[in-house]
């Protein structure tokens, strides 16, 4: 499973291109928006069409999720591989600290990915060491 700023898919192949895959945002301030965000998970070892949840919550679950997306696949036999991508846009995350983008499948959980969100102090313009292009 794998985080990324978008994901484009070629209209004659079917081929995916992850990018700006990222597991760090960095933020001026909190509350903040992400304009963009897109999951993309790969899985294999299932059977038929299978529904699918993706959920981003804080570390500890104190708060309902930020988001929750839907989606299905169907794998041909247990050795294909199933593609599922989905995109959010403007999430509003309350406060900096340690979030998971969770995977589910029939209400358990299939996969975990860790994505933090870092608060940055602001520098006088012209400074170095400005906040990475990544910047909510």
């Amino acid at each position: 499973m794998l985080v990324c700023d978008q994901i484009i898919t070629d209209r004659l192949t079917g081929k995916q291109s992850l990018i700006g895959m990222f597991s760090r945002v960095h933020v001026r301030r909190f509350p903040c928006t992400h304009p963009q965000l897109a999951v993309f998970v790969a899985l294999t070892d299932g059977y038929g069409e299978v529904e699918l949840v993706i959920r981003i919550v804080d570390s500890n679950d104190a708060r309902p999720p930020i988001v929750e997306g839907r989606g299905k696949v169907r794998f041909q036999n247990p050795r294909a591989i199933a593609n599922l991508a989905l995109s959010f846009h403007g999430l509003t995350f309350p406060e900096q600290g340690e979030y998971r983008v969770q995977l589910y499948s029939d209400g358990e959980l299939l996969r975990e990915a860790r994505l933090e969100l870092v608060k940055v102090k602001l520098r006088p313009q012209g400074q170095a060491g400005q906040p990475p292009p990544d910047s909510a």
